[in-house]
């Protein structure tokens, strides 16, 4: 008997999307992002770039815990720093990451209603 294009067992012997090594920076990158203060980080410099200080201000963290963190989404290319003067100043680096945020933000808003 021929096998449907559509079963569930054609489908399952299709090629994956991404290759294994991708799959593994994608899984880093949704893990940076599943810490709450990253994410308090992320949506605070949604609005433009902002010096340490500004940003630990802004988001309530302590200055040690604001770098670690920083630290944490610089590695993982979310965020960069660079230097403006005498100061610091960290920015988004990833401009996916605002999609990423709005489309995660829209689906929670709807499901909560």
């Amino acid at each position: 008997m021929p096998v449907a294009k559509n079963s569930s067992r054609s489908r399952a012997r299709r090629a994956p999307l991404l290759p294994e090594a991708q799959l593994e920076v994608v899984a880093r990158r949704f893990r940076v992002l599943g810490v709450p203060s990253r994410l308090r980080i992320l949506d605070t410099l949604m609005s433009g770039a902002l010096g340490m200080g500004e940003l630990a201000e802004a988001t309530g963290l302590e200055q040690s815990n604001l770098s670690r963190q920083v630290t944490e989404l610089e590695r993982e290319g979310c965020v960069v720093r660079r230097k403006h003067g005498r100061s610091v100043l960290v920015e988004i680096a990833d401009p996916s990451l605002r999609e990423l945020c709005a489309l995660v933000c829209r689906a929670v808003e709807e499901r909560a209603r």
